[in-house]
């Protein structure tokens, strides 16, 4: 299973939720829609601080050796 599939299911098990309670009245589907975009932000602001969190700046000489380990800005996957 891909990120990309359980992204899916987690999108479509909000929107389930979110379904409920707009048939309860609760909430509109504006409403909904406003909610699950907030939350979809407040994740990839966290996911962004998270992977940056503890990484730090290196001069252009570090970085341009081939022996030093670089870390993605995007995964936080480190290779060599």
């Amino acid at each position: 299973m891909t990120s990309d599939t359980i992204w899916q299911i987690v999108r479509y098990a909000l929107l389930a939720l979110g379904g409920f309670f707009i048939n309860k009245g609760l909430i509109t589907s504006d409403q909904l829609t406003a909610i699950i975009g907030a939350l979809g932000t407040l994740f990839t602001a966290g996911w962004g601080i998270y992977v940056k969190y503890g990484t730090r700046a290196t001069t252009s000489d570090a970085a341009m050796r081939s022996d030093v380990p670089t870390v993605s800005a995007a995964t936080g996957i480190v290779s060599l």
